[in-house]
């Protein structure tokens, strides 16, 4: 379980079907007692939304993050949250997968858990928070004596929020603590270790979310991506190395797991069951190539959508991969609730666009039009990047 520093020193620079959950609770403290953070609360809203990220870098300062709600069907877009934090994950970082809204909303998406700076920005450490989109209102967890909880990971059944321990420059494993503010507890550990005289690095990092049943924490080990039993600690190991730190998604239907991987010399889009068998290659390219980044399950089929460079394209049983969206850089996507369409993110058009775009699934019509949804405002700086999105539906 050991691989040299060099890489891992890069990195640490840096709709479905809800379960019903009991709300954990929040205080009524003002706004002000959350250092750096500003919010605005959505209050009602119904139909399909995107909870869109823009964020820009604080090279070596806290790095400014706001939270936009964005309706799809027309209306007033909203920005919810601004804070500053350290890691909030600039365009360039995203994918290091510091702060990923799908992964860190609440099961009713109505709330979200963001890592928030703890003392002041000339402070390095972090806290973890829970903010109310609709209502504005928030609770602190305690995290005491963990310089900076990052990659906060909401479980399915709304019980459990899993996260990243980053300590003195390098990570130091993963936690889990209840979103009731309780049983916080050390899940694995991580460290650094000399073997051979030489410096490298053991244990498990990189959360990816958890697994649709609540009882695992998915993360990208450096030996592989693995899932560990968040009550027994018992890790299965899926023996491929995700192509980057968001890699991956996971439903309840077999096949379970979509996965970007780097493989024997490699890139391949691939299926697993959720026990990290049966694997099954949808498509390959030589290592060089673009590879296949943020699979996506459609919500009404078997059909992935994935991103390659700046295109999406469309993998099913009737689908080779069709391409649906082609921008001139990195973009991010996701399905419409009802999967009929593909909502995603364009970073280097105008100040950042948010599109949609038909998706032309196995067994529908060929794909057929794309449409800008939203454009954030210019800010005074140039530097601001839509980077992140969660497409929901609110009754």
């Amino acid at each position: 379980m050991t691989r040299t520093v060099v890489g891992l020193l890069m990195l640490a620079v840096v709709g479905c079907t809800v379960s019903p959950e009991p709300p954990p609770p929040v205080g009524t403290r003002p706004a002000e007692a959350l250092p750096g953070v500003e919010i605005r609360p959505l209050g009602a809203a119904h139909g399909d939304w995107a909870i869109v990220l823009r964020s820009a870098s604080g090279y070596g300062a806290p790095d400014e993050g706001e939270i936009w709600a964005v309706p799809l069907d027309g209306g007033e877009a909203k920005r919810v949250i601004a804070w500053t934090s350290y890691g909030i994950g600039a365009y360039d970082a995203i994918r290091l997968g510091l702060t990923v809204v799908a992964r860190q909303l609440s099961p009713d998406r109505r709330r979200i858990v963001l890592t928030v700076t703890k003392y002041s920005r000339a402070t390095f450490g972090g806290a973890l928070a829970i903010i109310d989109l609709f209502t504005g209102r928030f609770a602190s967890l305690d995290t005491p004596n963990i310089q900076m909880p990052w990659r906060p990971a909401w479980s399915p059944d709304g019980r459990r929020i899993a996260f990243d321990r980053y300590e003195s420059t390098f990570w130091t494993g993963i936690s889990v603590i209840g979103a009731d503010n309780s049983d916080l507890r050390r899940l694995c550990d991580a460290s650094m270790v000399s073997v051979g005289g030489m410096g490298a690095f053991r244990g498990c990092y990189g959360i990816d979310g958890w697994t649709p049943d609540s009882k695992g924490v998915r993360f990208y080990e450096v030996d592989g991506y693995s899932v560990i039993d968040a009550d027994t600690g018992a890790i299965t190991r899926f023996g491929v190395h995700g192509a980057s730190l968001i890699a991956s998604d996971w439903r309840e239907a077999p096949p379970a797991v979509a996965l970007g991987v780097i493989e024997g010399g490699e890139l391949k889009l691939m299926t697993f069951d959720s026990g990290g068998s049966a694997p099954r290659v949808l498509a390959r390219v030589p290592s060089g190539s673009l590879g296949f980044f943020e699979p996506r399950w459609n919500p009404r089929s078997g059909d992935l959508l994935t991103r390659r460079g700046g295109e999406l394209f469309v993998y099913g049983s009737q689908l080779s991969g069709r391409r649906v969206a082609a921008v001139g850089c990195e973009i991010r996507g996701e399905w419409r609730p009802d999967g009929t369409e593909v909502v995603y993110l364009a970073p280097c058009l105008g100040t950042g666009e948010l599109h949609l775009a038909a998706a032309g699934v196995s067994g529908g019509l060929p794909a057929t039009g794309d449409r800008v949804v939203w454009s954030p405002p210019a800010g005074g700086r140039s530097d601001w990047r839509v980077v992140d999105l969660a497409v929901v539906h609110y009754p």
